[in-house]
Protein backbone atom coordinates (compact mmCIF):
# COMPACT_ATOMS: atom_id res chain seq x y z
CA UNK A 1 0.00 0.00 0.00
CA UNK A 2 1.27 3.47 -0.87
CA UNK A 3 1.84 5.69 2.16
CA UNK A 4 0.27 9.11 1.84
CA UNK A 5 2.26 12.27 2.46
CA UNK A 6 1.49 14.66 5.33
CA UNK A 7 -0.05 17.05 2.81
CA UNK A 8 -2.43 14.36 1.50
CA UNK A 9 -3.40 13.37 5.05
CA UNK A 10 -4.06 17.01 5.93
CA UNK A 11 -6.31 17.40 2.88
CA UNK A 12 -8.19 14.18 3.72
CA UNK A 13 -8.70 15.32 7.31
CA UNK A 14 -10.02 18.66 6.07
CA UNK A 15 -12.53 16.97 3.77
CA UNK A 16 -13.57 14.32 6.28
CA UNK A 17 -14.21 16.89 8.97
CA UNK A 18 -16.75 18.59 6.67
CA UNK A 19 -14.99 21.91 6.74
CA UNK A 20 -16.50 24.87 4.99
CA UNK A 21 -15.03 26.06 1.68
CA UNK A 22 -13.19 28.94 3.37
CA UNK A 23 -11.61 26.64 5.96
CA UNK A 24 -10.59 24.23 3.20
CA UNK A 25 -8.92 27.04 1.28
CA UNK A 26 -7.16 28.24 4.44
CA UNK A 27 -5.95 24.73 5.23
CA UNK A 28 -4.55 24.22 1.72
CA UNK A 29 -2.79 27.60 1.84
CA UNK A 30 -1.12 26.76 5.13
CA UNK A 31 0.08 23.39 3.81
CA UNK A 32 2.74 25.09 1.71
CA UNK A 33 4.12 27.22 4.50
CA UNK A 34 7.43 27.04 6.34
CA UNK A 35 5.72 26.54 9.69
CA UNK A 36 3.56 23.66 8.48
CA UNK A 37 6.52 21.89 6.88
CA UNK A 38 8.67 22.31 9.98
CA UNK A 39 5.90 21.05 12.24
CA UNK A 40 5.25 18.06 9.96
CA UNK A 41 8.95 17.16 10.03
CA UNK A 42 9.07 17.56 13.82
CA UNK A 43 6.12 15.21 14.23
CA UNK A 44 7.58 12.77 11.69
CA UNK A 45 10.74 12.59 13.80
CA UNK A 46 8.70 12.07 16.98
CA UNK A 47 9.89 15.26 18.68
CA UNK A 48 7.55 17.17 20.96
CA UNK A 49 7.37 20.92 21.45
CA UNK A 50 9.30 20.85 24.71
CA UNK A 51 12.29 19.04 23.17
CA UNK A 52 12.50 21.29 20.13
CA UNK A 53 12.06 24.50 22.12
CA UNK A 54 14.75 23.35 24.55
CA UNK A 55 17.20 22.44 21.78
CA UNK A 56 16.58 25.72 19.96
CA UNK A 57 16.81 27.70 23.24
CA UNK A 58 13.47 29.40 22.64
CA UNK A 59 10.15 29.36 24.45
CA UNK A 60 7.28 27.12 23.37
CA UNK A 61 5.35 30.29 22.60
CA UNK A 62 7.96 31.21 19.96
CA UNK A 63 7.98 27.65 18.62
CA UNK A 64 4.20 27.74 18.17
CA UNK A 65 4.47 31.14 16.47
CA UNK A 66 6.96 29.67 13.98
CA UNK A 67 4.78 26.63 13.30
CA UNK A 68 1.70 28.83 12.85
CA UNK A 69 3.63 31.25 10.60
CA UNK A 70 2.78 34.06 13.02
CA UNK A 71 6.15 35.79 12.77
CA UNK A 72 4.74 39.01 14.18
CA UNK A 73 4.66 37.25 17.58
CA UNK A 74 8.45 36.82 17.49
CA UNK A 75 10.82 39.49 18.82
CA UNK A 76 11.94 40.67 15.38
CA UNK A 77 12.53 39.71 11.77
CA UNK A 78 16.22 38.95 12.31
CA UNK A 79 15.40 36.65 15.23
CA UNK A 80 12.60 34.97 13.27
CA UNK A 81 14.99 34.29 10.39
CA UNK A 82 17.52 32.73 12.77
CA UNK A 83 14.90 30.65 14.58
CA UNK A 84 13.55 29.23 11.32
CA UNK A 85 17.06 28.48 10.02
CA UNK A 86 18.04 26.71 13.26
CA UNK A 87 14.76 24.78 13.27
CA UNK A 88 15.60 23.52 9.75
CA UNK A 89 19.02 22.41 10.93
CA UNK A 90 17.55 20.67 13.97
CA UNK A 91 15.07 18.59 11.98
CA UNK A 92 17.62 18.11 9.18
CA UNK A 93 15.56 19.76 6.45
CA UNK A 94 17.06 21.60 3.48
CA UNK A 95 17.37 25.24 4.50
CA UNK A 96 17.00 27.05 1.17
CA UNK A 97 13.40 26.07 0.24
CA UNK A 98 12.11 26.86 3.73
CA UNK A 99 14.00 30.16 3.90
CA UNK A 100 12.72 31.13 0.44
CA UNK A 101 9.12 30.53 1.56
CA UNK A 102 9.84 32.41 4.80
CA UNK A 103 11.29 35.41 2.91
CA UNK A 104 8.29 35.44 0.55
CA UNK A 105 5.92 35.58 3.52
CA UNK A 106 7.97 38.32 5.17
CA UNK A 107 8.01 40.38 1.93
CA UNK A 108 4.25 39.97 1.63
CA UNK A 109 3.76 41.08 5.25
CA UNK A 110 6.01 44.13 4.68
CA UNK A 111 4.07 45.13 1.56
CA UNK A 112 0.75 44.76 3.40
CA UNK A 113 2.02 46.90 6.25
CA UNK A 114 3.31 49.56 3.85
CA UNK A 115 -0.03 49.59 2.00
CA UNK A 116 -1.86 50.27 5.25
CA UNK A 117 0.31 53.31 5.88
CA UNK A 118 1.48 54.68 9.16
CA UNK A 119 -1.23 54.95 11.81
CA UNK A 120 -2.08 58.44 12.99
CA UNK A 121 -0.45 59.21 16.28
CA UNK A 122 -2.78 60.34 19.01
CA UNK A 123 -1.68 62.49 21.90
CA UNK A 124 -0.94 60.48 24.97
CA UNK A 125 -1.16 61.66 28.54
CA UNK A 126 2.64 62.06 28.59
CA UNK A 127 2.46 64.37 25.54
CA UNK A 128 -0.19 66.55 27.19
CA UNK A 129 1.74 66.62 30.47
CA UNK A 130 4.87 67.65 28.60
CA UNK A 131 3.07 70.68 27.17
CA UNK A 132 1.91 71.76 30.64
CA UNK A 133 5.39 71.20 32.06
CA UNK A 134 6.93 73.44 29.39
CA UNK A 135 4.34 76.15 29.95
CA UNK A 136 4.78 75.98 33.74
CA UNK A 137 8.55 76.23 33.42
CA UNK A 138 8.22 79.27 31.14
CA UNK A 139 5.89 81.02 33.63
CA UNK A 140 8.19 80.18 36.56
CA UNK A 141 11.27 81.58 34.80
CA UNK A 142 9.28 84.71 33.82
CA UNK A 143 8.10 85.31 37.40
CA UNK A 144 11.60 84.73 38.75
CA UNK A 145 13.04 87.26 36.27
CA UNK A 146 10.32 89.78 37.17
CA UNK A 147 10.96 89.41 40.94
CA UNK A 148 14.71 89.71 40.42
CA UNK A 149 14.23 92.87 38.36
CA UNK A 150 11.90 94.43 40.97
CA UNK A 151 14.31 93.66 43.87
CA UNK A 152 17.39 95.13 42.20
Amino acid sequence: MIESSPIDRRMEEAVSDSLSDEALVASTESVDSPGFRLRAERLKRGLDEYEVADKLHITRHYLRAIEEDAYDRLPGEVFARGYVRNYCLLVEMPIEPIMTMFEDRMDHARREKAAQGAPKRTLTRADRNQRWLGLSLFVFVGLFALLWYLNS
